[in-house]
């Protein structure tokens, strides 16, 4: 197995581990030219740098995958106005990459509500982004733990913060600055929990939303299921029931 392929196979693994069953997780690399677009789907990056032409395919080449192990043919995922992807009816899902990986998740309706996925490589967050990504409690928390990991645990709230937007966002179309969301990181079980610092449409402040943030050697990954059932985690989260 190559080098590329194996970093593909253990990310792919450890997304899978976090997900309920009914969620299928694919994954693509953004660096070959063998993901083709749909017709439907080449108008939203007609203007595109290369670059962006061949991470956008290949992240719609892992969603059909996913979409594939749960029963779905092929079709095509074109761009909404918002510049998410329009899901067919009775699925939801989330893409996310970085300069090496595309990374899909995709869910029955039944079985989540919505889901949010963001992948960042496994290096430290830039030192002058920290303050702009962390609120001042989670620059506290930072500030406990030695200055060689500061940057490392940055990296994994910044993911935290997308895979949460990403997942509220096909509910509510809200935007919003990463000051919002106060994330709880457990590093000792890979999981997190994010804190709405501020009421967000029917989200009121405090609302509470958790997730799971793995590394591999390579990547961090962050994942947040907003579950359809009774029971599942973040069932309750408010706007699953405005959807």
């Amino acid at each position: 197995m190559s080098r590329e392929a194996d970093h593909l196979t253990a990310l792919k693994a450890q997304t899978e581990a976090c997900l309920p069953e009914g969620v299928a997780v694919a994954v693509a690399d953004p660096t070959t030219k063998d993901a083709p677009l749909w017709p439907q789907e080449a108008a939203a990056v007609a203007k595109a740098v290369p670059k962006r032409r061949l991470e956008f395919a290949a992240g719609r080449l892992a969603a059909r995958q996913a979409m594939a192990e749960l029963g779905w043919g092929a079709q095509p995922l074109p761009a909404q106005a918002d510049r998410t992807p329009l899901w067919p009816e009775g699925l939801t899902g989330s893409i996310s990459h970085d300069a090496s990986s595309c990374l899909a998740v995709v869910g029955l309706l039944e079985v989540v509500h919505a889901l949010g996925v963001d992948v960042e490589p496994n290096t430290p967050l830039p030192e002058d982004l920290i303050p702009e990504i962390c609120r001042p409690e989670e620059l506290a928390w930072l500030s406990e733990h030695p200055a060689s990991q500061r940057g490392l645990l940055a990296r994994q709230i910044f993911c935290a913060k997308e895979a949460v937007f990403k997942a509220q966002f096909p509910l509510t179309g809200a935007l919003f600055g990463f000051d919002v969301l106060q994330i709880t990181l457990r590093p000792h079980d890979g999981r997190f929990s994010a804190r709405f610092t501020e009421p967000v449409q029917a989200i009121s402040a405090d609302t509470e939303i958790h997730g799971h943030c793995q590394t591999t050697a390579t990547h961090v990954v962050a994942t947040v299921a907003l579950g359809a059932r009774a029971g599942m985690e973040n069932a309750n989260f408010p706007v699953c029931a405005t959807r």
